[in-house]
């Protein structure tokens, strides 16, 4: 899986949960570090998407409203 096809996984995850998703959580799913998943949420945040990290995961922020 490329970077780019990563970075889209983790962004549908996130528009689907319910719940904040851990990075820990992420790194298993996609079989990559927790470092990489920082990085990647750092490159999604440049690209425009408002990602929120909270002690319990990561949450995505879209039209005023926080997508849990």
């Amino acid at each position: 899986m490329s970077g780019e096809e990563r970075r889209s996984k983790i962004i549908s995850i996130l528009e689907t949960s319910t719940k904040p998703v851990p990075g820990t959580e992420l790194s298993k799913t996609l079989s990559v570090s927790r470092q990489v998943i920082v990085q990647d949420m750092a490159i999604i945040r440049a690209n425009g998407y408002e990602i929120m990290a909270t002690n319990r995961g990561y949450v995505l922020h879209n039209n005023g409203e926080i997508q849990r």
